[in-house]
């Protein structure tokens, strides 16, 4: 698997995306809300045989990368794990991470080193800390 970072108007990640992006399938994953994306975002697409296995779209501004919506073909572990290690790889040293998650997902993000810092109905609002000490 090929994880492949790509900016968010790159005309690669339409061929990558776009025919998920618009399945009716992959939006109720995502609680019906639509996949957004500009310049200001950064996609992360793990792919394997041509084959699109999920993305994750993070948002940067203001030092925050905002993970905001997210698709993995069958919540597969495998994907989420290697989406999550490689945003955290290339933008922890710049970026502050942050995640709002669907409840059913916080176990794989937990793996990855997220943080629940605040709790809603459908989601919580996670974050990746750099020490123990910002975490209290």
């Amino acid at each position: 698997m090929d994880i492949i970072q790509l900016k968010g108007k790159d005309k690669q990640l339409y061929s990558l995306v776009a025919h998920l992006v618009m399945d009716e399938e992959v939006i109720s994953y995502n609680l019906d809300y639509p996949y957004k994306t500009s310049s200001d975002y950064v996609w992360f697409v793990a792919a394997e045989n041509g084959v699109t296995l999920g993305f994750i779209p993070v948002k940067l501004e203001e030092g925050k990368a905002k993970i905001n919506n997210y698709y993995v073909a069958d919540d597969d572990s495998t994907v989420f794990s290697a989406l999550l290690k490689e945003i955290i790889k290339v933008l922890s040293s710049e970026f502050e991470i942050e995640s709002v998650t669907q409840l059913r997902h916080i176990p794989e993000f937990e793996k990855s080193g997220f943080a629940i810092v605040l709790s809603w109905k459908r989601y919580v609002k996670m974050k990746v800390f750099r020490d123990e000490e910002e975490r209290v």
